[in-house]
């Protein structure tokens, strides 16, 4: 029976120990239950973004997938949110356009890229949401002014959509700098002692 290489086993480790950390982020998605103030204040946009730049194989969407349904299952009821309403699905095509633009930067060293891409895929998750919002509700004016009335102040009696796209902001710039800044160390620990071990199997 071959042996694995320890290096291999390390980086395998290292994979290992993200996957595990974005799960466990992403099932504490409660905050906005007992703190409305917070909503929209989540680290779902850095999950995906970061999965899709530092996650190899497999697990690279199922990791941030799991802990989303998990999550969306337990907190949607309390919000009257079917999984499968236009919304959500609009949602989720988000998530998906943010998973594939951390594809993109996959292999990216510089932890401002990687925040940039956070701002990004913040900014395209609002433009996205309240646009659909703005099609398919009925408060709003079917003209530049409504979809600018959706964008900014939202629909009358609820948070202004600035507000949702301030927490968004914040959050998913905060959990993709200390979740990069994280998965970018794993990465130095781990690449110099494969490249060793490459080289003395060269050798």
């Amino acid at each position: 029976m071959p042996e694995i290489n320890p290096q291999v086993k390390s980086a395998h480790h290292a994979q290992l120990r993200f996957v595990l950390l974005i799960l466990v982020i992403g099932l504490s998605r409660h905050l906005p239950l007992s703190h409305p103030e917070w909503s929209n204040f989540s680290p779902v946009l850095a999950l995906f973004l970061l999965s899709g730049s530092h996650i190899r194989g497999v697990w690279s969407w199922a990791a941030p997938l799991c802990a989303i349904l998990v999550t969306d299952l337990i907190i949607n009821p309390a919000y009257g949110v079917s999984l499968l309403e236009p919304f959500m699905l609009v949602t989720a095509l988000c998530y998906f356009l943010i998973f594939l633009l951390g594809k993109k930067l996959s292999g990216s060293k510089s932890l401002a890229r990687l925040v940039g891409g956070g701002i990004v895929g913040a900014l395209l998750f609002h433009l996205l949401t309240s646009g659909f919002a703005w099609c398919v509700n009925p408060a709003y004016a079917k003209s530049l002014n409504g979809l600018i009335q959706a964008l900014t102040l939202g629909q009358p009696g609820f948070p202004p959509a600035y507000v949702f796209l301030r927490n968004s902001m914040i959050s998913t710039v905060l959990f993709t700098a200390a979740l990069g800044w994280i998965a970018l160390r794993w990465e130095e620990q781990t690449t110099p002692s494969m490249a060793k071990a490459s080289s003395a199997g060269a050798s």
